[in-house]
């Protein structure tokens, strides 16, 4: 999702495009890999209406004086992407990884941007995650236990995966991942909360009967559920109702063009759901 509000004025371009005659502020990042330091230019008095901390910090009781302030909890890079948001560019949530997200929530945060908060919270919960990523995801839950709102978010997308998991799947997730007590205990507090938390029945899917839905995702024996519409891949998208499992795969019926019904077969990895 993109995140922006109602003001028209090209503000972004102003700032990239002309800093140097405008401008009458700068934030410096020191990079303690290579040394070097980066700055980004702004302007006090639109950081100040887009935010209360910078109306404060810049035009409040006792205003900054200096020209130049020095950030040393996030990267450039972050912040960078902070204030195109302040300055109304459009920016897509969507392109961001999870510890991105995670970054740019913080100043969300420090900053009282609630709307950026609430974007941002919708945006992980809108994600699906993979095996290969559960663990990341989880960690970074526990990381930000102190911003309840996103941790919450990762945490939920995490228990969505696992719910939604064959035993197999899981099993691999433990095999794979690198043995340590870290690891171990994070893999511990997620299945338990996993078989803690219980999906909103307003999220399970009335097709598939999974949480999340399953639309366009193959059947297999693990996800198999009696009544549900399907498509086959090599059959055209006539809707087909799944009847049981058998020797050959799956047994579904189907509507002629003339009305008729019949039934026939076909295997799991030729079926995917249609719920949509």
């Amino acid at each position: 999702m993109a995140y922006q509000n109602i003001q028209t004025i090209d503000l972004a371009m102003i700032r990239e495009n002309s800093p140097n005659p405008t401008c009458d502020i700068k934030f410096t990042f020191l990079d303690q890999t290579t040394g070097l330091t980066s700055e980004l230019p702004a302007h006090k008095l639109i950081l100040a209406f887009g935010s209360e901390v910078f109306m404060r910090q810049f035009f409040g009781t006792l205003p900054e004086e200096k020209d130049t302030i020095p950030i040393e909890d996030s990267s450039v890079q972050v912040f960078r992407i902070f204030l195109e948001i302040l300055y109304n560019k459009k920016i897509s949530l969507e392109a961001l990884d999870f510890q991105l997200l995670a970054d740019l929530y913080y100043l969300a945060e420090k900053y009282h941007q609630e709307c950026l908060k609430d974007s941002i919270a919708k945006e992980v919960s809108a994600r699906e995650i993979v095996s290969g990523n559960l663990l990341e995801v989880a960690k970074l839950a526990e990381t930000n236990s102190h911003h309840e709102q996103l941790s919450s978010s990762l945490f939920n997308i995490c228990f969505v995966f696992l719910r939604g998991s064959d035993q197999g799947t899981i099993l691999d997730i433990f095999d794979n991942e690198e043995v340590g007590e870290e690891n171990s205990r994070t893999l511990h507090r997620l299945m338990a909360g996993a078989k803690r938390s219980k999906p909103d029945p307003s999220d399970i899917c009335k097709n598939c009967q999974h949480e999340p839905c399953l639309d366009g995702k193959e059947l297999t024996k693990c996800n198999f559920v009696v009544g549900a519409s399907v498509s086959h891949k090599f059959l055209g998208k006539r809707t087909r109702k799944t009847l049981k499992m058998n020797n050959y795969g799956v047994e579904y019926t189907i509507v002629e063009a003339d009305g008729s019904v019949c039934n026939t077969s076909a295997k799991f990895s030729e079926l995917s759901y249609m719920c949509t």
